[in-house]
C-alpha cells in the first residue's frame, strides 16, 4: 500500500487535491471517478527515511553478502514476485545488520514511488556505479533479473579471483615476516651476547660481525625512532595513496614488478572484458559504459587509456583504433575487439577476452609456488648465511688462536 498524491477537479470544475492511500495510480484514478471527481495528476509520494534509521557512516558489507543479497533477489524477481516483497523478504532474512538497515531503507524508498536503481544511489559504499547502472538500465529494458543475474556473476568472479591472488601470495609472506622477526631478535638479543664473550677475550672481530653487531646496537638505542618512522611511512603511503598522483604512480609500478605485473595486467584485462561485456549486454551505451569501466577497473593507468578510448569513439572512431594506439593493451585484445565491432557481437568477444585473460591469470596464480620459492630460498639462504658467518667466525679465529 502507497500514498499517493492527486489533482482533480469535481463536477461543478472546482479544484480538487488530497492523498489517498492504494495499491496503484489506477485504484486512486477509480476511486476519484466513483466519487465524482476527475483526476488530472497522482503521483506517487516519496517517502522520507528518518535519519536515526541510518548510521552515520555506513559501513561496507562484505562481498559475500552482497553477493547473497543479489543472487536472492534474481531468484524472487525471476519467480514473478514484486519489487516490494522481494525487499522484504531479503530484510527479514539477512543476517548482516549493516545490510539489513540498507534494504529496509531501499524497500520503504521503493514503496515511496523511488526507482530501485534510484534507492541503491543513497548507498554508495555498498553498491557501486556499475551496479547501479547496470541496474537502471534493466529497468528500463525490463530485464531486471538478467541483469541482477550477470552482475551476481560478475561479483562472485571477482571474489573467486581475489581469493585465489591472497591465497598465492599467503605462505610467502608469512615466510618473510617470520624470518624477520626472527632475525630481528637474534640481532636485537642473541648476538650481541656472543660480541661480550668475543670481547673478553681481545679476539678482532671479521667484517660480518661487526656490521651485525653494529646493526643491532643501533636497533637497541634507536628503536623508537624506528617504530615512529615506520608508523610514519604507513600513514604517509596511505596518504598518497589517497591522492590522484600517489595512485597513479602506485598503479604504474605494479605493471613493472617483474612476477606481479603480468599477473595484474591478466585480472584487469579479464575484469575489463566482463565489466564492458555485463554493461553492454544490459543496454548501456558503449560510451557510458568506457566511462565506469574506467573508474571501476582498479588500475589508474589503463583508466586512463580507457578515457582515452572513449573520447575517441565519441568523435566517431572505433574503440579498436585508440586501444591499438595505447602501450597498455595487447595486441590480442585490440584484435578480438575490432572483429567484435566488425561482426555486431562485441559483446561476446568481450565475454571472450575475460574468459581468455581469466584463464591466463588462473594459470600463473596456480605456477606462482614455482616461480616464488626459488626466489624465497635465495632470500633466507642469504640471510643465514650472513648471520652464521657473523656468529661462527669469530669461533673459527678463537680456536686457531687456542691451538697456537
Amino acid at each position: 500500500m502507497s500514498r499517493f498524491a492527486y489533482k482533480g477537479r469535481n463536477v461543478q470544475g472546482a479544484p480538487v487535491m488530497g492523498t489517498m492511500d492504494a495499491e496503484s495510480p489506477e485504484a486512486v484514478a477509480l476511486r476519484l471517478s466513483q466519487a465524482g471527481v476527475i483526476p488530472i495528476t497522482i503521483t506517487r509520494e516519496r517517502v522520507r527515511i528518518p535519519l536515526k534509521a541510518l548510521p552515520k557512516r555506513e559501513q561496507r558489507v562484505r562481498a559475500e553478502d552482497l553477493i547473497f543479497f543479489t543472487r536472492q533477489m534474481t531468484t524472487l524477481v525471476k519467480a514473478g514476485i514484486s519489487l516490494t516483497e522481494s525487499l522484504g523478504a531479503l530484510h527479514r532474512e539477512t543476517q548482516n545488520p549493516t545490510l539489513r538497515v540498507i534494504l529496509d531503507a531501499i524497500q520503504r524508498r521503493v514503496e515511496g514511488g523511488m526507482s530501485f536503481s534510484e534507492a541503491l544511489t543513497y548507498h554508495p559504499r555498498t553498491f557501486s556505479e556499475i551496479y547501479i547502472h547496470t541496474v537502471r538500465a534493466a529497468e528500463e529494458g525490463g530485464f531486471l533479473d538478467q541483469a541482477l543475474d550477470r552482475v551476481g556473476i560478475m561479483l562472485e568472479n571477482d571474489l573467486e579471483t581475489r581469493r585465489r591472488v591472497s591465497s598465492a601470495f599467503r605462505y610467502p609472506l608469512f615466510v618473510l615476516i617470520t624470518l624477520g622477526i626472527g632475525i630481528v631478535i637474534l640481532i636485537t638479543f642473541v648476538i650481541p651476547k656472543f660480541a661480550t664473550f668475543y670481547t673478553a677475550f681481545n679476539a678482532r672481530l671479521p667484517l660480518p660481525t661487526r656490521m651485525v653487531i653494529g646493526l643491532g646496537s643501533f636497533m637497541q638505542v634507536a628503536w623508537p625512532a624506528l617504530l615512529v618512522g615506520i608508523v610514519l611511512a604507513v600513514v604517509g603511503v596511505r596518504w598518497a595513496l589517497r591522492k590522484p598522483w600517489g595512485r597513479e604512480t602506485w598503479d604504474a609500478w605494479k605493471l613493472k614488478i617483474p612476477v606481479v605485473g603480468p599477473l595484474v595486467k591478466k585480472l584487469t584485462f579479464s575484469r575489463l572484458g566482463q565489466l564492458l561485456a555485463t554493461m553492454i549486454t544490459t543496454g548501456i551505451p558503449l560510451i557510458q559504459a568506457l566511462d565506469l569501466t574506467s573508474r571501476a577497473i582498479g588500475n589508474t593507468v589503463i583508466g586512463r587509456d580507457l578515457l582515452r578510448a572513449r573520447r575517441a569513439v565519441e568523435g566517431g572512431e572505433s574503440l579498436a583504433a585508440p586501444l591499438g594506439r595505447s602501450t597498455v593493451f595487447p595486441s590480442l585484445l585490440t584484435e578480438m575487439v575490432a572483429v567484435g565491432e566488425k561482426t555486431g557481437a562485441l559483446d561476446t568477444l568481450l565475454n571472450a577476452i575475460a574468459t581468455h585473460y581469466e584463464n591466463e591469470a588462473n594459470h600463473t596464480i596456480k605456477n606462482l609456488p614455482t616461480i616464488i620459492e626459488p626466489i624465497l630460498l635465495a632470500t633466507v639462504a642469504g640471510l643465514v648465511l650472513v648471520l652464521a658467518l657473523a656468529v661462527f667466525l669469530p669461533l673459527w679465529d678463537m680456536v686457531k688462536l687456542v691451538q697456537r
